[in-house]
């Protein structure tokens, strides 16, 4: 999207046949300028999605606690990534915040939002031995949620989100696949 704001300069090679020799603005001024500018806007897309998980973690952590005694491995662990995602964005939040510094806590944060995901897949085992019969669709519009933040509000590369995504769905349906035990064709509406 940036991109489309840089002056492109041109080199003839043969008449009509242009090729791009550089992507940089001519005044190193200006250059600074519009990279300072770049990374604000990827600080608040980054501040805005962690936004968007510490709510959905802290709502679900809220949720978990209040439904029951019994420990539960969600229960443990919306607390933790709640805790997580806000320092994440305390951290994210600075004055000076240099663009390799905000690199590493994007891909923390994809790391972070796999690892919640990957712990809402039904498992069949909690804290205290076998857990009731969990359903196939548990933990999808968790998925669902965290493949759009990764795909809309981080700025990351297209390639990487690809790659986050396929994950994020293999490891869902793998688990899926290996712990749920009720009918089979409930298991089949989830793939």
């Amino acid at each position: 999207m940036a991109l489309a704001w840089r002056k492109y300069r041109f080199r003839e090679s043969k008449p009509g046949d242009a090729i791009a020799c550089e992507d940089e603005f001519d005044c190193k001024e200006l250059e600074s300028l519009f990279q300072n500018y770049n990374l604000k806007l990827e600080q608040t897309s980054t501040l805005k999605a962690l936004a968007v998980l510490i709510i959905m973690t802290a709502t679900l952590a809220l949720v978990e606690l209040m439904s029951g005694p019994r420990l539960t491995i969600s229960k443990g662990s919306h607390p933790v990534h709640c805790i997580i995602f806000v320092s994440l964005f305390i951290v994210t939040n600075v004055k000076y915040l240099q663009v390799t510094q905000l690199q590493q806590i994007v891909k923390l944060t994809l790391l972070f939002i796999f690892t919640f995901s990957f712990l809402c897949c039904p498992f069949s085992l909690g804290a205290y031995g076998l857990e009731p019969p969990t359903a196939p669709e548990q933990g999808m519009w968790q998925l669902m949620l965290v493949t759009f933040v990764a795909y809309s509000l981080l700025p990351v590369r297209t390639l990487l989100a690809i790659v986050f995504g396929l994950m994020v769905s293999v490891s869902h349906l793998i688990v899926t696949a290996t712990s749920v035990t009720v009918k089979k064709q409930r298991l089949w509406r989830t793939v």
